[in-house]
């Protein structure tokens, strides 16, 4: 199992743990939270502090609130972290996961890396801002009791806050998702939050009670807000689009009772065709209907301390859990919020409860709940919701200071066989057993007879086959204790029966009856989440690493070596999108991406190295075919005919088409084809590429007629090789480049270059690319989009005036003029030395300072071809991965 990680704090709430959907654990403690970024040998991490904005803000003295509203953690509170939630994938700047943070002095902060994932995290929104300067409130509620400020504090105080899950839209890739808040004036406002916007979409009543100003009688607050899954609307009213409705229930306690709300969130009608980073605020909208009661405590007076869902449907059914005093109870609800069934489980437990979570069991007609008190106490069940037969019962264990050998039990296996040894290394390994056994090591460390277990909170991993706890071990005798720089807090990492059921759930293990897996996309399950899953099962991670990828070869393309380019098309409006869709939804490329994510981990016996490689893995010619006929298939606009870095694109992806991938005909007649248009649109000096596509063409006949099998051919292959690049010219000795390697650029005078993964351009200035975090690749990142904006507008005013030969960027020797860090002309070492001087942008950034510009944007709005491919592809394509921005460190 993975390493356990001592921090020297201690978290002062319960549900201090909080895991994203992209791998990065997050404990908070006090003033500070600490973020474990799983990248390297030694996990970086990362921390953020929210005491120090307090001394920041430049907002006037406001006096204290009348008695009867006062709060202490409102007026005088310290901030320290009282919750933590990730926001789901896609919506920071690189499509990761953004975090929030609730205050004990009733505020949310919305956090953002600072220059790359592992350094300092920074404010990004303070929504108590948002709050205070919204008008939509309406003045009605202000006018008839004339208690302004009053009300105004109440809505600015939050008590509780909860991120949905992505909202899937047809024209919306990544999904829309939206953050609940819940007010001191029984209010809860939904915000749209993305790495360059946030707005207040919707608020509403949590509660239709009059709120009580009187000192001593005050009222309760909204509080554990939970999203279940979105699920997309059918039906309703004529000419409603309903392809772009979805519908969640916020569930939430208040006085003893659990309340669930529908949510429908709508995508209005809008421009598809729009850059991803380009986002419309006016798009998303949200309607919240009638609530209803599905649960309640003991009383009025016993709270409900914990709500959560599970993360899809079982058995046609929303699966809701509430925790009270002394047990728990899951709900079965139907999708129009109607109670199917509840079931009750008595545990006793009359401490906080500390952590809360659900996870995927063995079956799909069933789920497990997690469930640990700050003292120390476990529970786990395994639900079955009701249907038409009863043949799989609910489970209940409960562990107060033992493991829980007897959840599963033990099989027929020979004694001292090898399955019996994985059996008892499977329940060895299971978070209550951890647990357990870390309190026993520390009794014997500390030669005591017993101690005391805290627990600070649990979350499940993205994956839902792992279970981290956070906890501390403590003398029950104060005298017993040695010094205090000894205590700590320990993360630690352990399974549950059910983590085989959880890689079936997400598609990367084949789900009888079938024999294949579903594969997710890059978009439902993070690449860096999926290595660190297999990192965290320790010495097992070979065999599941190994069962994982025969299980991924099985997936294949229909139609064998043609890898089904044949059927590719790109529409000439929402490039981005189409490009997007194409490479990074497409089942087979998946399942390409996930074994090169599995090819990084050098060493699968020892899982610490899992995400330390010092090359990228080698790339597969399938996904490479794939990147060169979808960019080749794109119709090429007035705009990309202006756009220097979109005409090298072009051409770079046709030479490598001619030269790598010769033997595929699709790829060897779109190669040709660009070469012609190079010629004829662009009047750029091909002929020897021409030429070359011309032989290719020969070759694959020759091959088809059944008189070569290719290798025939190679030695006059090898000869085409080498030749110099009529576009890119060495920054240092201005000679041509030449094409002999997929990675390298590399000049007649020995000078080398990396080439961008993506495009296969040479990088000149690494402060305009951008790094994927798994396998390493680098690509051309979207500051050169800005940097061909300021390149272009240069030339465009040496040629002013001109009959429009120089806006194609061709000179009369087929040269381009300086279009970005990768071309080389005469004019391209004082650009260099430029553009070394700047700062990489961030794609937000790049994005919007180029909606105007030339090369980027055509005069009719059409995005130019590297646009499309820069801001469309925002995932690395060959594993899936993240990327950052390697000119942030520089």
């Amino acid at each position: 199992m993975y390493r356990d990680i001592r921090l020297r704090l201690f978290p002062n709430h319960p549900n201090a743990l909080s895991w994203s959907r992209d791998g990065q654990l997050c404990v908070i403690a006090s003033e500070t939270a600490q973020i474990l970024i799983p990248n390297d040998l030694k996990p970086h991490h990362a921390s953020l502090r929210t005491h120090l904005l307090r001394s920041i803000q430049t907002s006037p003295e406001v006096a204290p609130a009348d008695a009867e509203v006062y709060s202490i953690g409102d007026e005088q509170g310290p901030g320290y972290a009282r919750a933590a939630a990730w926001s789901p994938l896609g919506v920071s700047g690189f499509r990761r996961c953004i975090l929030g943070i609730l205050t004990t002095n009733h505020q949310v902060k919305v956090f953002v890396p600072g220059l790359d994932p592992w350094s300092d995290w920074v404010i990004h929104y303070d929504l108590t801002k948002y709050l205070i300067e919204y008008s939509g409130w309406g003045n009605d509620e202000l006018n008839e009791k004339g208690e302004v400020e009053t009300t105004l504090r109440m809505r600015a105080r939050t008590r509780s806050f909860s991120w949905s899950s992505e909202a899937t839209f047809p024209a919306s890739r990544w999904g829309e998702s939206l953050l609940a808040v819940a007010n001191d004036n029984l209010e809860i406002v939904l915000f749209r939050i993305t790495h360059d916007h946030c707005s207040i979409v919707k608020f509403f009543k949590g509660v239709d009670l009059e709120i009580v100003r009187k000192v001593g009688l005050r009222e309760t607050w909204v509080s554990c807000l939970a999203w279940s899954p979105w699920k997309r609307v059918l039906g309703g009213d004529e000419g409603d689009n309903n392809n772009n409705k979805s519908k969640a229930f916020l569930a939430f306690g208040f006085r003893g009772k659990v309340y669930i709300c529908p949510i429908t969130a709508s995508l209005e009608s809008g421009d598809c065709s729009r850059s991803p980073e380009d986002h419309d605020p006016s798009r998303v909208s949200a309607v919240a209907g009638n609530r209803l009661v599905v649960g309640n405590s003991m009383s009025d007076v016993h709270p409900v301390s914990a709500i959560a869902w599970a993360e899809e449907e079982i058995s046609g059914c929303l699966i809701l859990a509430y925790a009270i005093p002394r047990s728990v109870k899951i709900v079965a609800i139907s999708s129009d919020g109607g109670v199917m069934s509840t079931r009750e489980f008595v545990n006793g437990f009359v401490d906080h409860v500390a952590g809360f979570c659900f996870t995927p069991s063995t079956s799909p007609s069933r789920v497990m709940l997690h469930l640990a008190s700050s003292n120390g106490r476990t529970q786990i069940i395994d639900y079955t919701p009701p249907s038409g037969h009863m043949s799989e019962k609910s489970t209940s264990h409960i562990t107060e200071g033992v493991g829980d050998e007897q959840d599963v039990p033990m099989s027929d296996a020979p004694p001292g066989s090898r399955e019996e040894e994985e059996e008892l290394r499977d329940i060895a390994s299971r978070w209550t057993n951890v647990l357990e056994e870390r309190k026993q090591d520390y009794m014997a460390e500390h030669d005591l007879s017993t101690c005391t277990s805290r627990v600070y909170g649990i979350a499940a991993s993205p994956m839902g086959g792992i279970i981290a706890v956070a906890c501390s071990f403590h003398p029950n005798d104060s005298l017993q204790y040695i010094t205090a720089s000894k205590e700590m807090t320990k993360i630690v990492f352990g399974t549950h029966h059910g983590w085989e059921g959880a890689w079936q759930r997400r598609g990367l293990l084949a789900e009888p009856p079938s024999d294949e897996p579903r594969v997710p996309t890059p978009i439902q399950i993070s690449s860096e989440a999926f290595l660190f899953e297999i990192e965290c099962f320790g010495g097992r991670s070979a065999g599941i690493a190994d069962r994982i990828r025969k299980s991924l070869d099985k997936v294949c393309f229909p139609d064998g070596n043609g890898w089904d380019l044949k059927s590719i098309s790109i529409q000439s409006t929402g490039v981005g999108a189409c490009l997007a869709s194409n490479l990074l939804a497409k089942r087979e490329l998946n399942a390409l991406r996930y074994k090169c994510c599995l090819e990084t981990i050098s060493d699968p016996a020892n899982p610490r190295l899992s995400l330390l490689i010092n090359t990228p893995p080698k790339e597969n010619p399938e996904i490479i075919a794939h990147i060169i006929c979808n960019i080749l298939s794109v119709p090429r606009n007035s705009a990309t005919e202006r756009s220097n870095l979109s005409i090298r694109i072009i051409y770079s992806l046709a030479c490598i088409g001619i030269l790598g991938l010769y033997n595929i005909r699709p790829v060897v007649e779109l190669a040709q084809e660009a070469f012609l248009w190079l010629s004829t649109k662009v009047k750029v000096d091909v002929r020897r590429e021409v030429e070359i596509s011309d032989r290719r063409i020969s070759d694959l006949e020759v091959m088809e007629r059944g008189e070569d099998d290719g290798s025939g051919l190679q030695e006059i292959r090898d000869k085409d090789k080498g030749f110099t690049s009529r576009l890119e010219k060495c920054a240092l000795c201005d000679q041509g480049m030449t094409w002999s390697d997929l990675r390298v650029a590399e000049c007649s005078y020995g000078h080398r270059v990396s080439r961008c993964t993506l495009t296969f351009l040479p990088m000149k200035d690494y402060k305009l690319t951008k790094e994927c975090m798994v396998c390493k690749r680098t690509v051309l990142s979207e500051a050169i989009l800005d940097h061909e904006v300021e390149n272009n507008s240069t030339s465009t005013s040496r040629n002013n005036g001109g009959d429009g030969g120089g806006s194609s960027g061709v000179g009369d020797e087929g040269e381009m003029d300086d279009g970005g860090n990768t071309t080389s002309t005469r004019e391209a070492g004082s650009a260099s030395s430029s553009s070394s001087r700047r700062r990489g942008s961030s794609p937000a950034a790049a994005s919007s300072a180029s909606q105007g510009g030339v090369g980027v944007v055509g005069r009719r709005g059409d995005s130019t071809l590297a646009a499309s491919i820069l801001t469309g592809l925002d995932v690395c394509v060959h594993c899936g991965g993240r990327y950052w921005t390697r000119g942030e460190k520089g």
